[in-house]
C-alpha cells in the first residue's frame, strides 16, 4: 500500500490520542522513527500491525475491526489535504452515483499511484432503501477499512446515515481473490425516483414522436435504422462485439487493422484477451454485471500465432529470417483497451466500447500505434501528448518530493540516536524514574522521597594516594580501570551508582526503586568488587587496594539544585555507612549491625569478628566503641560483621 494511507492513520492517531502514543505505537510494530512519504510502496500487513498495537496501547476497549474502520474514516477526512474531496464531489449527486464510479475513481488514481493494487466494487441490485454492492480484493482482513471509508463518504458528501450488513464471503480464488458482498441500508429514495423520471422521459418522448401519424413515426425509425454497423465500428476503432458464448462476431476498424484476415473475427474472447480490471472469471454472467464499471481488457499477441505456420510455408529461405523477427516483434506488442461494456438486446450481444490505454509515446510505438489511430472524440491524443511534455517535470517532482522525504526520516534517525545519548548522560547522573518525572515538569523539590530502608556502601581506593606521589597518570589509569570494572558490576544487580568523589564510589540499593533483598543485593555488589579487583591485581600487577563499608537504615533523597543537578542522598545512615568504610582494613568488607541482622534473612553468608575499633558518632565529640568480626573463607560467601558495644 502506498504511504499516503499510513499518513492519515499517523494524523488523527496523533489528534486523537496524542504524540507519545503514536511514537509508542510506532515502536510497537518495528517502525521507529519512520517518517511515512506518500508514494512510497509499504507492506499490506503493516496497517494491521498498527490497529493490533493501537489496541493495546490505547486500552480504550476497541477491537482491531474497530480501529480499522477508524482508519478508514481517517483515510476519507485526510485526502482532503490532497485536494481529492474533489473526485467525490463530481462522481454523482447521490451516494448511489458514487458506489457505481469507484472503480472509475480508482482507475483515474492509478496515474498518481501507478504501483496501487486497487479493490473492484460494483452494485448489483438497486431499491429505495439501498443497494448490493459486491467487494473483490487481493487483501484480506480490509473489510471494516472499506465499512469505515463508506460510513465517512455518506456522512461528510450525501449527509445520509448508512448501516453495512456483510451478506456471504466466496472462498478465495486465484484469478478474483476475496469476494465479498454488503448490504448498505440509505434513503435511496431520490436516486430510484430520479432513475424513474429519466425513463419516463424516455417513453413520453416516444409518445411524441408516434403522436405526429404514421408517417413521421416510420420515416423517423428509417433514419435511426439507417446507421449500420460498419459506421459504429468506425466510429469506435478498437470495439469489440461478442455474444453470450463470447464469440467474437465483429471488431472495429483499428483492430481490424492491427489483426488482418479477421484474425479477431470468430475467436473466443477468452483465447484472445483477459480481463484486468476488475478481476473476475471470464463469464457472460460476471461481464453483463459489469456494464456501470469501468473496464480494462488486454488483447494477447497469441491471437497472431494463428496466420504463423502459412507464412512461414509461404517465405522462402531468403526472407524467413525478416518474417521471424516482425513476428517476434509483434509478439512484444500488448494492446490495452479501457472502456464501458453495454448488452445490445437487438444484437443479443455484448458491445465494448473502449480506446486503446497509454501512458507515453513510448507506448504507442510499442503497440504499433500513430496518432491518426485513435479517434478524434475521445481524450487519447491530447492525453498521449501531454503526458509526454509534462513527463519529465513530473518526474523530477516525484524525485524531489523522495529525497526530502528520506532526508527528513534520517533527521529523525539522527535526532532518535542523540536524543538516546542525552538519555543515556542524563541517566548516568540521575535514575531513570526520576528523570522521566522531571521531564514532565514536576519540580526538583518535589521528586524527593524518603525511604524507610536502604542499604548504602562506600568503596575506597585505599593506597592510591601512594601511587600518585609517585606516578600521577598510573594513578588515574588505576582509578580508571578500577572504577570501570566497578561500573560493569553493578550492571549486572539491582542496585544504583551514586557517584565517584575522588577515591570513593557509591552504591545504593533499595532505592530510588525499593525492593525488599536491597541488603542482599549490595553485598553481593561488594563481595563482587573485591572478588574483581582481587583478579586484577593478579593478572596485571597492578598495586591497589580497596577498603569496603555498607550501613543499612532509612535516608531521604531527591534532586537538589538547579545547575548540574545531582540525585543526592541524605541522613545518617549515610555517615554511618561512611564510617564502615573509613574503619575497614584493605581488602576486607566491614558491614554495620543493622545490615548485619538484616543479612540473617538470606543463607549462604558467612560472618566473623574482629576486635574492638572506635567510630565517631555524627553530631558529637564522643566515640563509639564498635567490636567488629574478622573475616577469613568459611563459604563461597563471606561478611565481616560489625557487634556495638557501649562505650567505657
Amino acid at each position: 500500500m502506498y504511504g499516503m494511507l499510513l499518513e492519515s492513520v499517523q494524523h488523527f492517531i496523533q489528534l486523537e490520542y496524542g504524540e507519545e502514543t503514536w511514537l509508542a505505537i510506532l515502536e510497537s510494530v518495528g517502525y521507529r522513527n519512520t517518517v511515512f512519504r506518500t508514494h512510497h510502496i509499504y507492506p499490506d500487513e503493516l496497517i494491521m500491525k498498527l490497529a493490533d498495537a493501537a489496541v493495546t496501547l490505547v486500552a480504550n476497549g476497541s477491537t482491531r475491526q474497530d480501529f480499522l474502520r477508524f482508519f478508514g474514516r481517517c483515510f476519507v477526512r485526510y485526502f482532503s489535504h490532497y485536494g481529492y474531496e474533489k473526485f467525490i464531489k463530481v462522481c454523482g449527486r447521490y451516494f448511489c452515483d458514487f458506489l457505481t464510479g469507484i472503480d472509475n475513481i480508482h482507475l483515474q488514481m492509478r496515474y498518481m499511484y501507478p504501483k496501487m493494487v486497487s479493490p473492484s466494487m460494483y452494485i448489483s441490485h438497486e431499491d429505495a432503501e439501498g443497494v448490493l454492492l459486491h467487494y473483490r480484493t487481493t487483501r484480506n482482513g480490509f473489510c471494516p477499512y472499506l465499512i469505515g471509508q463508506l460510513h465517512q463518504i455518506a456522512h461528510d458528501f450525501y449527509g445520509i446515515q448508512l448501516t453495512v450488513e456483510e451478506l456471504t464471503k466466496t472462498p478465495f480464488n486465484k484469478e478474483e481473490g476475496y469476494q465479498f458482498r454488503f448490504r448498505l441500508n440509505f434513503d435511496n429514495r431520490d436516486y430510484m425516483t430520479g432513475r424513474s423520471a429519466c425513463n419516463g422521459s424516455l417513453e413520453l418522448g416516444r409518445i411524441n414522436i408516434s403522436s405526429r401519424g404514421s408517417a413521421g413515426t416510420m420515416a423517423s425509425e428509417k433514419a435511426l435504422a439507417s446507421l449500420s454497423s460498419s459506421i459504429l465500428m468506425q466510429l469506435f476503432p478498437f470495439t469489440l462485439v461478442f455474444r453470450p458464448d463470447l464469440q467474437i462476431i465483429a471488431v472495429g476498424r483499428q483492430l481490424k487493422q492491427m489483426f488482418p484476415d479477421n484474425a479477431l473475427v470468430g475467436q473466443a474472447l477468452p483465447d484472445v484477451a483477459r480481463v484486468r480490471r476488475p478481476k473476475l472469471l471470464f463469464t457472460w454472467d460476471n461481464l453483463y454485471s459489469l456494464q456501470k464499471v469501468l473496464c480494462e481488457m488486454e488483447l494477447l499477441p497469441a491471437i497472431r500465432t494463428a496466420k504463423k505456420n502459412a507464412r512461414h510455408l509461404a517465405a522462402s529461405k531468403a526472407d524467413s529470417n525478416a518474417v521471424a523477427n516482425k513476428e517476434a516483434k509483434e509478439e512484444n506488442r500488448r494492446l490495452m483497451l479501457q472502456g464501458q461494456l453495454r448488452y445490445l438486446s437487438d444484437w443479443n450481444a455484448m458491445i465494448f466500447l473502449c480506446n486503446p490505454l497509454i501512458n507515453n509515446l513510448e507506448d504507442m510505438d510499442g503497440m504499433g500505434l500513430t496518432i491518426n489511430d485513435l479517434s478524434l472524440h475521445g481524450h487519447g491524443r491530447d492525453m498521449v501528448m501531454a503526458g509526454w511534455q509534462h513527463n519529465s517535470r513530473l518526474e523530477d517532482m516525484y524525485e524531489r518530493a523522495e529525497e526530502r522525504s528520506q532526508q527528513l526520516q534520517q533527521t529523525y534517525e539522527l535526532q532518535d540516536e542523540w536524543k538516546k545519548r542525552g538519555d543515556k548522560l542524563l541517566y548516568s547522573m540521575i535514575p531513570q524514574s526520576v528523570a522521566d518525572t522531571l521531564r514532565s515538569g514536576t519540580d526538583p523539590v518535589d521528586t524527593c522521597q524518603a525511604f524507610e530502608s536502604i542499604t548504602v556502601l562506600f568503596v575506597e581506593l585505599a593506597n592510591i594516594d601512594e601511587i600518585t606521589a609517585t606516578n600521577p597518570m598510573e594513578a588515574v589509569s588505576c582509578m580508571n580501570a578500577v572504577f570501570s570494572c566497578f561500573d560493569n558490576i553493578i550492571d549486572q544487580h539491582n542496585v544504583y551508582k551514586v557517584e565517584t568523589v575522588g577515591k570513593v564510589y557509591m552504591v545504593v540499593g533499595g532505592a530510588p526503586e525499593t525492593n525488599e533483598t536491597h541488603v542482599k543485593d549490595v553485598a553481593m555488589v561488594a563481595l563482587s568488587f573485591r572478588d574483581e579487583i582481587d583478579k586484577m591485581v593478579k593478572d596485571t600487577k597492578m598495586s591497589v587496594h580497596i577498603r569496603i563499608g555498607f550501613h543499612t537504615g532509612s535516608a531521604v533523597a531527591g534532586v537538589v539544585g538547579k545547575k548540574m543537578p545531582r540525585y543526592c542522598f541524605f541522613g545518617d545512615t549515610i555517615n554511618t555507612a561512611a564510617r564502615m568504610q573509613t574503619t575497614s582494613l584493605p581488602g576486607k568488607i566491614h558491614i554495620s549491625q543493622n545490615s548485619f541482622c538484616r543479612l540473617h534473612n538470606f543463607n549462604g553468608f558467612v560472618f566473623e569478628m574482629r576486635g574492638t575499633v572506635f567510630v565517631k558518632v555524627q553530631g558529637t565529640d564522643t566515640y563509639t566503641s564498635l567490636r567488629f568480626l574478622d573475616e577469613s573463607w568459611f563459604s563461597v560467601l563471606l561478611f565481616s560483621i560489625l557487634q556495638l558495644v557501649p562505650h567505657v
